[in-house]
C-alpha cells in the first residue's frame, strides 16, 4: 500500500518555530522544513486523519500563528526527496555534511558528519550556527561539556573535536537519542554519552566546564536553575533558541539565576547568549 503524507504550511508571525516543532512532533509529525516566512510540517496521512482535531486545537492556542495551506502528498521516495535538500555547509570553522554527500572537504576546516532524521532538520538552523560560531574560542582542551537538548548531537560532536575530554548530552525525544548515537559513530567520537530524558538523567555530582543549550525559551527558563548547579563556578553557559524580541524578558531570568551576560550573538531574528555564573 502506497504511503501518503499531509503537508501543513504555517505562517509563524513571530511565533517561536522550535516550540511549534516540539508540539507537532508530540502529535505525530515526522518532518519539518523551515523557511523565513513559513514552517512546513509533514505527517503520515493516516495519522493525520486521527489527530487533525487535536493539531488544530493546539495551533489555535498560538494567537499569531496561522495555517496557510494543507496538501496531501501521494507516495514518493520520501527519503530520496529529503536527502536531495541536504547539502554540505561551511559554518565558521566547521564543514558539516551528510554521509551521502561529502564532496571535497575544504582545507583548514573541522569536518562533522550529520545524517539528520527529518524531525530534526539538518542541524544547521540559525540557532545552531550561533553556538557553532562560538565553540572554537569557547571550548578548551580537556573541558567537560554538557549538551542540553542534544538533537542531532552536532554541538557535542563539535566540542569533542575541539578537544573536550568528556561530553554528555540528553534529550527528551527518543528519535534524538537514536539519531545522535548514529552521528557519534559516523564521526568516530568515543567520549560522548547521551541519555534519554531531561537533566535529571545526569549525575548530580558532575560539574561541567561548559553547558550548551539550543532549546526553546520555555525550556531554557525552566532549566536555568539546574544549569547553575551543574556548571562549575568558572564555567560558561552558551544558550540559543531565543528570538531577539524575547531577550529583554530573558535577561531578567539571567539576573534572577545569578548569571552575567558576556556576549550576545545574533542572526536575523535569532539570538544566543554567552553566560557566566556570578562568583561571590
Amino acid at each position: 500500500m502506497n504511503q501518503a503524507y499531509l503537508e501543513l504550511q504555517l505562517a509563524l508571525n513571530n511565533t517561536d518555530p522550535l516550540v511549534i516543532i516540539a508540539e507537532l512532533n508530540e502529535l505525530g509529525f515526522s518532518g519539518f522544513d523551515e523557511t523565513e516566512a513559513l514552517l512546513k510540517a509533514y505527517i503520515d496521512f493516516s495519522v493525520w486523519i486521527k489527530v487533525q482535531k487535536n493539531v488544530k486545537a493546539c495551533l489555535a492556542s498560538f494567537s499569531e500563528l496561522s495555517i496557510v495551506a494543507e496538501y496531501k502528498i501521494e507516495h514518493r521516495n520520501w527519503n530520496e526527496d529529503w536527502e536531495k535538500k541536504i547539502q554540505p555547509q561551511l559554518i565558521g570553522s566547521f564543514y558539516v555534511y551528510p554521509s551521502w554527500n561529502k564532496k571535497v572537504i575544504p582545507a583548514d576546516t573541522i569536518p562533522i558528519v550529520i545524517d539528520p532524521k527529518m524531525a530534526f532538520g539538518t542541524g544547521t538552523h540559525e540557532t545552531t550556527r550561533l553556538l557553532l560560531s562560538w565553540l572554537p574560542s569557547a571550548v578548551k582542551k580537556n573541558d567537560k561539556i554538557l549538551d542540553a537538548g542534544t538533537g542531532t548531537g552536532i554541538l557535542g560532536i563539535a566540542a569533542s573535536k575541539l578537544g573536550a575530554c568528556m561530553v554528555e548530552g540528553f534529550d527528551i525525544d527518543p528519535w534524538s537519542i537514536e539519531n545522535v548515537t548514529e552521528n557519534i559513530d559516523l564521526n568516530n567520537v568515543d567520549n560522548f554519552k547521551v541519555y534519554h530524558g531531561s537533566i535529571e538523567q545526569i549525575n548530580p555530582d558532575q560539574q561541567f566546564d561548559m553547558i550548551l543549550a539550543n532549546i526553546n525559551i520555555h525550556a531554557l527558563r525552566d532549566l536555568l536553575p539546574m544549569f547553575k548547579k551543574y556548571l562549575n563556578k568558572y564555567g560558561s553557559l552558551l544558550i540559543s533558541g531565543l528570538l531577539s524580541i524575547d531577550i529583554p524578558f530573558f535577561k531578567d531570568q539571567v539576573i534572577q539565576n545569578e548569571f552575567i551576560i558576556l556576549e550576545q550573538n545574533d542572526i536575523r531574528e535569532w539570538s544566543a547568549l554567552w553566560l557566566k555564573p556570578i562568583v561571590y
